[in-house]
């Protein structure tokens, strides 16, 4: 039996030192939560107090004592980080739990000294369930303003805790002749005991994986926040230097999705086209042309064709892209998704199914798919659309001219989609068209 204790107290030390060392990993990455100090005091605290009993059978009375005055220490603290998380912390309840521990840890000291073993057990389970119903009731009101599962969980495993440590009590109230001794209890009276120690480390997993959940949310919420702000500002950059209209990046991008859609409802390219992974390309459609940031404005705004060194010129613009995205991306490498779609996008966007393309002249799949797509849906809108180089083509000229260029200029697949998906093609077209 006394092995079997000091086995389980130290594998409790282990999985809380471990438990801290997963919350200190996380210090680069949200350096606010590590001002609240509470949650590391508490797990230091919880750890010192096992290795205190894990060891005990070596040391003297004080080896004991300290160990059960560190668990009070350490539940005194997750209690007032429930008050942290819910907003009710207060001096007075940091006063309200010190003055609860300093009486405690001194009541306990003269029993353990001049009193019975049921006395201590009792002081223990009385002292450890006031802070047990503290952290109920801290959670209760943390439960109205956070649903997640952790905050449910943790409600459930106090109230276990609560009801071991009164069983104990109970059990301990006709034991005048107890052992006197932390490893010499049997029966139920030993099983609550150890189900109230590990109601208290699956307290302290459920708040490691709140914290790490919490910290996963706010990580997302502001990675997205400086992935939109980064995106509005390309396509502003964008839309500045070309000459193309607001609607034009409103179709484009609605003619991808379609595209993507269809094909990945036909169960063709499935594993590159996720729904992470279309929204990705959606996203970083409108970047397609940003490359042209780099083209003169004599060439970009030119109110007529192209001359042969101006069209050279011009046909640049796909490396310029990839290039300023790259560049985009070195200074975000934590949000990459997008801006690889867009990348692909704007360096392979001109690319041709038979290699005739530029600017690299690749040939089939080696085309990014994302770049695929786009191709097909920047052609149909130059072509039903006007530009100073051509007249307005009908949808149903832009149809057959799309299907002629199967294979040759467009991966067969995104044709077969663009021929199912040719009306909702009209509807976009005509829904954002540009005003005359």
């Amino acid at each position: 039996m006394l092995l079997a204790n000091q086995t389980f107290y130290f594998a409790t030390f282990i999985v809380l030192v471990g438990l801290m060392a997963r919350f200190l990993a996380t210090r680069d990455d949200d350096p606010a939560q590590f001002k609240v100090i509470y949650w590391p005091a508490g797990l230091s605290f919880l750890a010192a107090s096992m290795l205190g009993f894990a060891t005990a059978p070596w040391g003297d009375k004080m080896v004991l004592a300290l160990a059960n005055i560190f668990l009070i220490a350490g539940v005194a603290n997750i209690s007032l980080l429930f008050s942290f998380w819910n907003g009710s912390l207060r001096s007075s309840s940091k006063l309200i739990a010190l003055a609860i521990f300093i009486v405690s840890s001194l009541i306990y000291l003269y029993l353990h000294f001049f009193g019975q073993t049921q006395d201590r057990i009792h002081l223990m389970n009385m002292a450890l369930s006031i802070f047990c119903l503290w952290q109920i009731l801290s959670l209760l009101q943390l439960l109205k303003k956070d649903s997640a599962y952790q905050i449910k969980l943790l409600i459930g495993v106090e109230v276990f805790q609560l009801g071991a440590r009164m069983i104990r009590s109970l059990l301990a109230l006709d034991q005048w002749d107890h052992p006197g001794t932390l490893y010499q209890e049997d029966g139920l009276a030993f099983a609550m005991r150890i189900a109230a120690i590990l109601s208290i480390v699956m307290i302290c997993i459920l708040i490691t994986n709140y914290y790490l959940e919490k910290l996963w949310r706010e990580y997302r919420s502001s990675s997205h926040a400086i992935e939109d702000g980064m995106l509005n500002s390309l396509n502003a950059l964008s839309m500045v230097r070309d000459n193309e209209t607001g609607n034009h990046i409103l179709r484009t991008k609605n003619y991808v999705r379609a595209l993507a859609e269809r094909l990945r409802s036909s169960g063709v390219y499935l594993n590159e086209l996720s729904l992470k992974k279309i929204e990705s390309i959606v996203k970083a459609a409108p970047l397609h042309d940003i490359g042209k940031v780099g083209i003169p404005d004599e060439i970009l705004k030119k109110p007529g064709s192209l001359s042969g060194d101006e069209w050279e010129t011009m046909k640049t613009h796909p490396n310029l892209g990839r290039e300023v995205l790259s560049a985009a991306k070195l200074k975000d490498t934590k949000n990459t998704h997008v801006l690889d779609a867009a990348i692909d996008i704007a360096g392979g966007h001109h690319e041709n199914w038979d290699g005739s393309g530029y600017p690299q002249g690749l040939k089939g799949e080696e085309i990014p798919l994302a770049a695929r797509l786009m191709s097909l849906a920047d052609t149909y809108d130059a072509l039903v659309n006007e530009r100073v180089y051509k007249k307005k083509w009908s949808h149903e000229e832009a149809c057959q001219e799309i299907a002629r260029l199967k294979g040759i200029r467009f991966d067969p697949h995104i044709v077969e989609a663009f021929i199912q998906e040719k009306d909702h093609f009209l509807r976009i077209s005509q829904l954002y068209g540009d005003s005359e």
